[in-house]
């Protein structure tokens, strides 16, 4: 089962119903982290306090509220207002605004952007789009992108960003989600790994006008359980000799996550084990052997 995109529906962190949605708007999504992600893109996360009880807990507290972080930044949305099926808005910074609108056509399961007299259109997920969102990727220009939505879970959700020359609409690239971009030209965006949250990094090209991904040799993932099967840490990604092995009933930290290097291998994980020891768990050994990982999917 996949896990769902939930809405807070009136409230703020503490109040307020929560119901399954269809169309979210990106800048008031409830996290469960317990406090609201609508804040104005430039606010400053709000901080939880947590009590240490011991110097392994003490770790485990830090990696909390670093995990807590990285599913409540806020959205970059130029406006935080919800997503419009029409706006009048100057794209290219030449002046004078455009008509912009969006569409959906069912029959092609496609949706249809339009700005000024240029057309698009992008791939639907059988669901009709809230709308469109115009967001500023580089603030060092005059110019606004736009920004569709589609995907009704966190796993299959993609935001299609769109540029505009005064001529044409141009598709300057795709994100999982557009978590934060401070019109620096670079956007961070999370994706949920069913116990994680992954951060890619992208950034905006200003001369070939293309978003593009930044890799990256490991993800941070900062979460703790505890070992209920004892199972071994490898020295490394390629070396499977044994470096600890965890006992039962002993804590461990996620620290980092690697792309395994194989074709539908997923991730292997880099781990601390309760004696200060640093080696590598499959995905596997972790969600059948562990207790306390934050499982949602």
């Amino acid at each position: 089962m996949r896990r769902p995109i939930w809405t807070r529906t009136s409230g703020g962190a503490s109040g307020g119903g929560v119901e399954r949605g269809d169309a979210v708007n990106p800048s008031r999504l409830a996290h469960r982290c317990g406090y609201d992600a609508g804040a104005r893109s430039r606010a400053v996360l709000p901080r939880r306090r947590v009590t240490p009880r011991t110097s392994m807990k003490t770790n485990a507290s830090v990696l909390a509220v670093m995990t807590c972080s990285l599913l409540t930044a806020p959205l970059a949305i130029a406006d935080d207002t919800a997503p419009v099926k029409s706006a009048s808005v100057d794209l290219n910074g030449d002046g004078t605004p455009e008509a912009v609108s969006l569409q959906f056509d069912a029959p092609k399961n496609e949706f249809v952007l339009k700005a000024g007299s240029a057309t698009i259109r992008g791939p639907g997920d059988d669901n009709e789009p809230a709308g469109v969102f115009i967001v500023d990727l580089d603030s060092r220009d005059k110019r606004k992108e736009l920004m569709v939505r589609t995907g009704q879970t966190d796993y299959d959700q993609r935001s299609y960003l769109y540029g505009f020359d005064g001529k044409a609409l141009k598709l300057l690239g795709t994100v999982p989600a557009l978590t934060e971009a401070k019109g620096n030209g670079i956007i961070l965006s999370d994706s949920w790994q069913g116990f994680w949250n992954r951060r890619d990094k992208y950034v905006l090209d200003a001369k070939t006008g293309k978003v593009s991904e930044v890799p990256q040799d490991l993800y941070a993932v900062g979460v703790e359980a505890t070992v209920k099967q004892s199972f071994p840490l490898a020295r490394s990604r390629t070396d499977k000799n044994a470096v600890a092995m965890l006992a039962q009933g002993s804590r461990i930290q996620v620290l980092a996550a690697a792309r395994s290097g194989r074709k539908g291998g997923g991730y292997l994980y880099l781990v601390k084990s309760s004696t200060g020891l640093l080696g590598w768990a499959t995905a596997k050994d972790l969600t059948e052997k562990t207790d306390g990982l934050p499982l949602a999917g």
